[in-house]
């Protein structure tokens, strides 16, 4: 039992560590992309929106 555990155990690491290694920085990056898309379509209509008050 205790050595199935083991195996379990680094197999659920070494799962993680790839999913680190290898998932997460592009992840990261293209959700940040398209928040700053939306952040600039959002920017680009408040100012074609707004009026001169002058």
């Amino acid at each position: 039992m205790q050595r199935k555990f083991t195996f379990m155990n680094h197999l659920i690491l070494s799962a993680f560590y790839d999913n680190v290694n290898k998932n997460v920085g592009p992840t990261l990056m293209w959700v940040f992309f398209l928040l700053m898309i939306i952040e600039l379509l959002y920017v680009m209509a408040k100012y074609l929106d707004s009026h001169d008050r002058t």
